[in-house]
């Protein structure tokens, strides 16, 4: 059986894939799922993180956040503008891409006028070059399960799509989650003392949080380090058919990540490949499979120039 990385092996990628579902589970719990040794397994995982293979993330959907991702088409790219666009309030992560647009900026703010204060600010920064100008908002995002690092068929089942509930964060919980947005694998004694809150109810909100499926503790793969690509592809439905695609691309292996958005695209694909002729390949067999649903599509093959900020 082949690994999809070939810096890994299988039971350490079975690790990624249980981890992308829950990557605050014990190592008692990933051995036993895992039929490994336990001792293996600690390894395995203090590997994965130390090497930086992955780190820890944390999805957060509550419904009191606001996140956009910007798709820019520019005469010419200016570094020097960048960095100013990088440091408005709520950036997040930037993304050249090959495609119909040059960058990808993802923004995140604590409320809409916030949002519209950040996207006007990056308008006006680079007004001068933009052909293009696209803002996607997000209903919500997620994780699909890193099917490709799965080699164990029943272990897909135990992937369960977010379906975030109305929930409406007291200022103690937006403390803990601001916590474990920066350190998610923070144990509950760490986060007693940074937060001052007891254990007890520290241990009541995070099952709140969990049964609300606001919340997803996952993993971001490192897919240069890994020596994988790692690129979007973004989908517009036909009325009436997005249950349909949503229903194949949590199926698709290849699908890693989505984005549900509001704009000119219905959804952003991430989508991991060995190859760039894979992703190409993979692209145009999702089209394949579904042009009786899709209104219009675009490939961007992209590359990370700010990381994710936590």
């Amino acid at each position: 059986m082949n690994t999809f990385s070939q810096k890994l092996d299988i039971e350490s990628e079975n690790i990624i894939y249980l981890l992308s579902l829950d990557s605050r589970q014990s190592v008692s719990t990933l051995a036993k799922e895992l039929n490994l040794n336990r001792k293996i397994v600690e390894n395995r995982v203090q590997n994965l993180f130390e090497i930086g293979f992955i780190k820890p993330l944390l999805v957060i959907n509550e419904k009191s956040r606001f996140r956009s991702t910007i798709l820019v088409k520019l005469n010419k790219i200016d570094n020097s503008v960048l960095e100013k666009v990088k440091k408005i309030s709520g950036f997040m992560k930037l993304k050249e891409t090959l495609g119909l647009y040059d960058l990808s900026f993802l923004f995140d703010a604590p409320s809409a006028e916030e949002m519209e204060s950040s996207i006007s600010k990056v308008s006006n920064l680079l007004h001068k070059d933009i052909v293009t100008f696209d803002v996607q908002s997000h209903d919500f995002e997620d994780t699909m399960g890193y099917k490709s690092f799965c080699h164990a068929v029943g272990n897909l089942a135990k992937y369960k799509q977010l379906n975030p509930k109305s929930y409406v964060l007291t200022e103690d919980e937006k403390k803990v989650l601001l916590s474990l947005k920066q350190n998610p694998r923070v144990s509950y004694s760490s986060l007693e003392a940074e937060t001052g809150i007891t254990f007890v109810r520290l241990k009541k909100m995070m099952s709140d949080f969990l049964q609300s499926e606001i919340i997803r503790f996952t993993v971001d793969p490192n897919y240069d380090l890994l020596e994988l690509q790692f690129h979007n592809f973004l989908v517009k439905t036909k009325l009436g058919k997005k249950d349909v695609f949503e229903q194949y691309i949590q199926k698709h292996p290849r699908v890693h990540w989505v984005k549900y958005a509001r704009g000119r695209w219905d959804y952003v694909l991430s989508i991991t490949a060995q190859t760039i002729n894979e992703f190409i390949d993979i692209t145009k067999q999702i089209r394949s499979d579904n042009h009786d649903l899709i209104l219009d599509e675009t490939a961007l093959i992209s590359k990370v120039k700010e990381i994710r900020r936590y």
